[in-house]
């Protein structure tokens, strides 16, 4: 009767890992990264901040200009002459002679357009300034390769291209981006090569057959690679004399290695490792850059790309530039066939007989959604 009362002991919380599901915790929870919102996604305040950010990067630039100018124009410049835009970066474009010396030089405003990689311009040296200059104007272009960028607006990423050389990787080749990439050239007038890159990571070279064989059908040429055995090196080495190729494809499927096989040690691009859980080369290249070969012709490795959206092209003229397809698309019945739901479709047709692959069909029907309904 006279014993000591126990203390109550104090309700402890249940460990962290075995509350119910249906009780929330206010115990620490490590952030999670955050997901990247999606371009269609974003709300009229995000994409004015976008475009004020934009516009505030555009008046920083032109008064970096026009410092550059105001130095320039204490100084001395030469008589206006030919020369090639070798990259573009920051505020400042890089022109080479014709003797191979390269020049840092300011963009007048009178131009006409912004110079990109790739073209020809009329510049002057500054006599007093060593290795800088100004460009007048850039000379009428033979074609370009545009793609859109978020907000609406059109990247040029390289101009006066002879051949677009498509670059995959071997153990994961993206065919839809490789469409993509094949309307394009059509569009502007280049012409076409599939390069397949990293061949030594396939035990099977056979089984590219299958998914390479539409484009073999259509006389595309390919040129199998491998930028770390060196093989198919010497076989674009040939396609590329006297012509200028632009590499474009995915990021880090090794655009940079390849062009490395050509260029002096000093001056070769960044070759980013192997991301170890994927096996994915990683993204180095930031800017469109021209390199010279050592047996005539030029290269311009351009910065790979997750996704490239096509310009200048209707939904309703879309399947003429898919070689396999054209043919099947003057039978339908309808002018205006889009070739995805109407009746007597001469697409659809080959597709059902097997003279069209199904994996390219459904790589034109994915073009096409994409597209402005236009």
């Amino acid at each position: 009767m006279g014993g000591a009362r126990k203390r109550p002991v104090p309700l402890q919380p249940p460990a962290f890992d075995r509350l119910p599901a249906n009780i929330p915790s206010r115990r620490y929870r490590p952030p999670t990264m955050p997901r990247k919102i999606s371009s269609r996604r974003l709300t009229e305040r995000q994409k004015n901040r976008i475009e004020s950010l934009r516009e505030e990067r555009r008046c920083k630039r032109a008064d970096t200009s026009l410092l550059a100018w105001e130095r320039l124009a204490q100084s001395e410049l030469l008589a206006p002459e030919q020369g090639r835009v070798i990259s573009h970066f920051g505020y400042n474009v890089e022109v080479e002679d014709p003797q191979g010396a390269r020049f840092r030089c300011a963009v007048r405003e009178t131009a006409g357009m912004e110079p990109v990689c790739g073209d020809r311009v009329s510049w002057s040296r500054a006599g007093n300034l060593e290795l800088q200059g100004v460009i007048w104007s850039v000379v009428q272009r033979k074609n370009a390769l545009p793609r859109p960028v978020l907000g609406g607006g059109v990247q040029i990423v390289a101009a006066n291209i002879d051949l677009l050389m498509v670059t995959l990787a071997a153990d994961k080749p993206n065919l839809g981006l490789l469409d993509r990439y094949l309307v394009a050239a059509s569009i502007n007038d280049m012409e076409p090569i599939i390069l397949v890159n990293k061949m030594d990571r396939l035990p099977d070279p056979n089984v590219l057959n299958e998914p390479l064989q539409p484009y073999v059908a259509m006389q595309y040429p390919i040129c199998y690679v491998s930028a770390h055995t060196g093989q198919g090196i010497v076989d674009i080495e040939r396609l590329i004399q006297g012509r200028t190729g632009v590499f474009a494809g995915h990021s880090g499927v090794g655009k940079s290695s390849i062009v490395a096989h050509w260029v002096p040690p000093a001056d070769r691009p960044l070759v980013g490792e192997a991301h170890e859980p994927t096996g994915a080369g990683r993204h180095t290249t930031t800017v469109a850059r021209l390199y010279h070969l050592p047996g005539g012709g030029m290269l311009i490795d351009s910065p790979g790309v997750r996704e490239f959206g096509l310009m200048n092209v209707s939904r309703r003229s879309l399947a003429h530039y898919f070689r396999d397809m054209v043919v099947h698309a003057g039978p339908c019945r309808f002018t205006d066939c889009s070739h995805r739901h109407e009746p007597d479709c001469g697409i659809k047709n080959a597709v059902s007989e097997g003279k069209v692959t199904r994996q390219r069909y459904d790589s034109m029907v994915r073009i096409f959604n994409s597209l402005p309904d236009t």
